[in-house]
């Protein structure tokens, strides 16, 4: 990072603002740069609070290096199982499939893990959860370990907008001049979303590690724009938190398990959000609401984890009244979508009714019968019941109520209208090396249009 002038002149040498000039909208904004390779990290902090100031003054070099220490080159034998409350925050794409349970007999010494930890800890300015997922899968082998992790990390630029101060944050490699000769930047909103709701079964403790894995690649691939989480637990929340730094986070809860909301920072435009308490839940069910847009799209975006089992029924049915209550409560240019692990059964919403103007997505996409159900015993083998009885049933659902035109006034601005296109099930296929598939319910992949008012 030594020698580098300016900041305008480091980024048109890789092309990110050539031709371009700043815009007021990046007054304030933190640039930090960093620089990876096996051995050595380096990171230049660039503030870009007053443009007319000499951006070499605002430059601070900071270099690690990651040198040998010789009472660390030891080889030792895997030793501990990640801690269910401290699930690591990074991991290399590349990372061969281990095995979630230990050969107790070999294992080292409490006080050799915790210094292999916390050296790792201190030489990548990370944490011990982290450093114990890397020693475990490299059979505790510090440098194989500290190479793993700058390895692999991968380049890249993000705008993190949560928080008091905008920071944009762009992270080279070698790849990343190459995959920046494509690159647009664009002030067009999508005209299309993605909204993914699952129950992730994150209290369910077998094949975790993997499962949570396969959750996050298809997270990535389906390239989500709007992710509703249910039984979300600390140990997963922290895990995909750190990995999935395009999105933004809101969380139910914080103990326990509890539902998650992420938004694609690149298209989704958080606003607000606030907890609707269940409060005579037995087993700490809440609604989550968020205020959001896309564009001039706005949404109102809702997430819940109903009331579970048969016997509870009443209760169930009193909160989706609230649910539903919420969905219809939206004013007329706003879209509202409610989905999540709703618990349902037929003839439970056949009895309160969907609220006016709102669909079922499942039916309004055509109703196809191979995307029914959600909770499948006779497909998905996660849970087993006594008995040759599978059930089959659509426990997690997706209801919306799009905005409506406005023909009360001329000249007003008419809403974006969300259409559903769309309706698939994801996590059909089981996780690499187990009997499990990712979660013991499908996830629900749902596609919609923005379309303008006529």
């Amino acid at each position: 990072a030594s020698g580098i002038g300016s900041a305008s002149g480091v980024l048109s040498r890789i092309g990110i603002v050539r031709n371009v000039g700043i815009v007021p909208s990046l007054l304030g904004t933190v640039l930090i740069i960093t620089f990876h390779s096996a051995a050595r990290s380096s990171i230049a902090t660039l503030n870009f609070s007053n443009m007319s100031d000499n951006i070499e003054d605002k430059v601070e070099n900071k270099t690690v290096d990651l040198e040998e220490d010789d009472d660390d080159d030891v080889l030792l034998s895997e030793c501990m199982t990640v801690s269910k409350t401290e699930l690591p925050k990074h991991v290399a794409s590349d990372d061969p499939p281990e095995e979630d349970t230990v050969d107790e007999e070999t294992l080292p010494s409490m006080e050799t893990c915790q210094r292999l930890t916390e050296s790792f800890a201190e030489v990548t300015g990370t944490d011990t959860a982290l450093a114990q997922f890397f020693l475990q899968d490299r059979q505790w082998d510090l440098e194989r370990s500290v190479n793993a992790y700058m390895e692999g990390r991968t380049g890249g630029v993000t705008v993190l907008s949560a928080g008091d101060q905008p920071e944009l944050v762009v992270t080279f490699d070698s790849q990343m001049p190459s995959s920046l000769k494509n690159a647009t930047i664009t002030t067009v909103a999508p005209t299309r979303f993605k909204l993914l709701t699952w129950n992730i079964d994150g209290i369910e403790n077998t094949n975790l590690k993997r499962r949570t894995k396969a959750i996050l690649k298809i997270i990535e691939t389906e390239r989500a724009d709007i992710v509703f989480l249910q039984e979300m637990v600390p140990v997963v929340y922290s895990y995909m938190e750190e990995r999935l730094q395009h999105y933004m986070f809101i969380a139910a809860g914080a103990e326990g398990y509890f539902t998650v909301m992420l938004l694609l920072r690149t298209t989704v435009h958080y606003d607000s959000h606030e907890l609707i308490p269940f409060p005579a839940s037995l087993m700490g069910r809440n609604l989550l609401q968020v205020e959001a847009h896309i564009g001039k799209c706005k949404l109102q975006l809702l997430t819940s984890h109903l009331e579970s089992t048969t016997e509870c029924t009443e209760q169930r049915k009193k909160q989706l009244k609230v649910a539903f209550a919420r969905l219809s409560s939206a004013s007329n240019d706003v879209n509202s979508i409610l989905a999540g692990d709703l618990n349902l059964r037929d003839k439970e919403v056949a009895e309160i009714g969907i609220p006016t103007y709102a669909v079922d997505v499942w039916e309004a996409t055509g109703s196809r019968q191979e995307v029914k159900y959600t909770w499948d015993l006779a497909r998905n083998t996660n849970k087993e019941l006594g008995g040759r009885f599978k059930p089959r049933l659509r426990f997690d659902r997706v209801y919306l109520r799009s905005a409506k035109p406005n023909h009360s006034r001329v000249n007003s601005d008419e809403p974006s209208i969300a259409v559903p296109r769309y309706f698939g099930l994801v996590g059909l296929q089981k996780v690499a090396n187990t009997q499990s598939f990712p979660s013991d319910h499908w996830g629900l992949l749902t596609h919609y249009e923005i379309v303008a008012a006529t």
